[in-house]
């Protein structure tokens, strides 16, 4: 299962996000959820690095699964956009594949 937990302050600011674990519905190559959810990841990071100038901190594991942006500071306003479809992104898939993903979001 794939595990994404957005980081938010009480004020609804994005501080980051975690993405853990592997869907595994089906064979590797051909899973899409997975696929779905590293598009989605990809094109954020990507238009984090090309369209705002936010700092953030990027990890990332590939065997366990695991991509992670913290934003030092309170993510922009071009960023904060860029979340808002991410996460809306993220919601759908998991409203048709929710026994492979789930969305927890977390006060920070």
């Amino acid at each position: 299962m794939i595990t994404i937990t957005i980081y938010k302050k009480p004020d609804d600011q994005y501080k980051g996000f975690q993405i853990l674990g592997h869907a595994d519905s089906v064979e590797e190559g051909a899973d899409l959820v997975c696929c779905s959810v590293s598009v989605l990841t990809i094109t954020l990071v990507n238009s984090l690095e090309a369209f705002t100038e936010d700092e953030y901190t990027f990890t990332e594991q590939e065997d366990l699964g695991l991509v992670q942006v913290i934003f030092p500071q309170n993510a922009g306003d071009q960023a904060t956009l860029l979340l808002k479809s991410f996460e809306l992104g993220l919601h759908g898939i998991e409203e048709e594949y929710g026994d492979w993903l789930q969305v927890i979001t977390k006060e920070v």
